[in-house]
């Protein structure tokens, strides 16, 4: 957990015998949530932790976690020496930094939660805002632990301020369990945060919305599609309110100058002059003549071939495009970019670059401000998922018929053919409609944190990503046991626990 750093500043006067140091500040843990200021400043802490190091963010929600959730799966693909390409190829191991810093960050999120929560019953305020700021609180905690588990599985449940000592061999808590505990802080959230807030209180808090949103994603991930059904329900019933709205133009919802859209249930914000990030750096284009970024995540081109032709989201990509920089001190033209043929390896010039893989457009459209340090919204959970999720239980509880409306309301927004016309039959079975939902859910949610957690919940992790391999030309490594990461070997190291398990689950 963070420590309250102690300010010093000594003042240095003429005689060099005084030196005397002046105490700007004697913040302590024990003493530094006494106000209210205190505790909507350390809240603001909480929410500032989903995306580490604001002003130069690139950690957690701001990117590293897309290494886990999506690079691990058919979508990734990396041309980065090191960790990420172990990733993408399945060939990591515990020592990976994408593990590491996703955990401890994870995790920070959960212990500057708990300490909010046991420090606020002290503080005297509005009782409506107290119960108010104990929400988001509970809710950052859930959603925190809901990653966590994604990735790990059973982890140590901590709901208490305790001294890090005592998380030496702390045993780890089944995934059940922690889910006990998501339950009970989603649906405190629901009982006591806002439909939505103002502009002046913050747009981008959790909402009622946003805790319905995780609680029925949690259930989905258990399979209780019953339970699940009655929090996705809620949400939609919001969107019969008017406090969510599908934007018509799917590309519209990652323009810059539409920082919150009206689909979005829960996001990071930023600000490229106050809490800038490295996002469209890692997701942008490499060489673009309108932008030139490092493509440090970009998409496999066997996802992305993926896309029927007739989707226009397929042209939500950089590529086919002449580079800004020269390519040679004799021209001022650059390398052209070019979309690979399948099974094509060689360029058919010497001034054609074919790519590896493809960068979307998603934090990198109708760029507003072009500073190094971008101001893009990361989505948590938006309401196409919503919708998609509603698709899925409608499918498990009362077949395909039920869960197509659903479906085709998000291939429609986004232009594609819908299940029904011409060369696109409807699914014809609870199976077949599955896989459409599945598949669709990569289409419109590539690159959002959800591709492992929706490989895994649907079974066909293993399935998927061995073809994906195999399609590569690599050996199909996945097995059942790598639906979990090994856990972070600094970590492990304290907890005998965590060592042991870690065995099991390396390719």
């Amino acid at each position: 957990m963070r420590n309250i750093i102690i300010l010093l500043a000594l003042v240095f006067v003429a005689s060099c015998t005084d030196l005397e140091p002046e105490m700007y500040s004697d913040l302590t843990t024990s003493n530094a949530y006494s106000t209210e200021s205190d505790i909507n400043a350390a809240l603001v802490g909480v929410y500032a932790d989903l995306a580490p190091f604001p002003g130069d963010g690139w950690m957690y929600y701001n990117g590293y976690l897309i290494m886990t959730t999506d690079y691990t799966t058919d979508i990734g693909f990396s041309t980065a020496a090191g960790d990420p390409t172990k990733l993408s190829n399945f060939t990591y191991d515990a020592n990976n930094r994408y593990f590491k810093y996703n955990w401890r960050y994870m995790f920070e999120v959960i212990s500057n939660a708990n300490m909010l929560i046991n420090k606020i019953e002290a503080v005297e305020m509005d009782e409506t805002k107290k119960k108010q700021v104990i929400a988001q609180a509970r809710f950052l905690r859930a959603l925190a632990y809901r990653d966590a588990t994604d990735a790990w599985g059973p982890v140590p449940l901590i709901v208490e301020v305790i001294n890090p000592s005592e998380t030496y061999d702390m045993p780890l808590s089944p995934v059940s369990v922690v889910d006990e505990q998501i339950i009970e802080d989603c649906k405190y959230a629901i009982d006591n945060l806002p439909k939505s807030w103002t502009l002046e209180e913050g747009l981008s808090r959790a909402t009622k919305g946003a805790a319905a949103m995780l609680l029925g994603k949690v259930y989905m991930r258990a399979h209780d599609y019953a339970n699940a059904k009655t929090y996705i329900d809620m949400v939609l019933q919001l969107r019969s309110e008017g406090v969510y709205q599908l934007n018509p133009d799917f590309k519209d919802v990652w323009s810059e100058s539409n920082k919150k859209d009206g689909g979005m249930i829960f996001c990071i914000l930023h600000e490229a002059s106050q809490n800038g990030g490295e996002i469209t750096n890692h997701f942008g284009p490499r060489d673009h003549p309108d932008m030139a970024k490092w493509q440090y995540y970009a998409v496999s081109l066997y996802f992305w071939r993926n896309y029927d032709d007739a989707d226009p989201r397929k042209e939500f990509f950089y590529y086919n495009y002449e580079g800004r920089s020269p390519r040679d001190q004799s021209t001022t033209n650059g390398f052209y970019y070019m979309m690979p043929d399948e099974g094509q390896t060689v360029p058919p010039s010497d001034t054609i670059k074919l790519l590896q893989n493809v960068a979307t457009k998603k934090y990198s459209y109708e760029m507003v401000d072009p500073s190094y340090y971008d101001g893009r919204t990361i989505p948590v959970f938006r309401l196409a998922d919503a919708i998609l999720c509603k698709a899925e239980i409608e499918n498990e509880l009362s077949g395909p018929q039920a869960a197509l409306p659903y479906l085709n309301e998000v291939r429609a927004r986004a232009g594609a053919p819908e299940y029904g016309d011409p060369g696109f039959p409807e699914p014809t079975d609870k199976e077949e409609m599955a896989d459409k939902i599945l598949a669709e859910r990569g289409y419109e949610l590539v690159f959002e944190y959800k591709r492992r957690p929706d490989l895994i919940r649907f079974g066909k992790y293993e399935e998927i990503c061995n073809t994906y391999l195999e399609y590569r030309g690599m050996s199909p490594v996945v097995r059942e046991s790598m639906r979990l990461f090994p856990y972070p070997l600094v970590d492990a190291q304290l907890n005998s626990n965590m060592a042991s398990e870690n065995l099991n689950r390396l390719p």
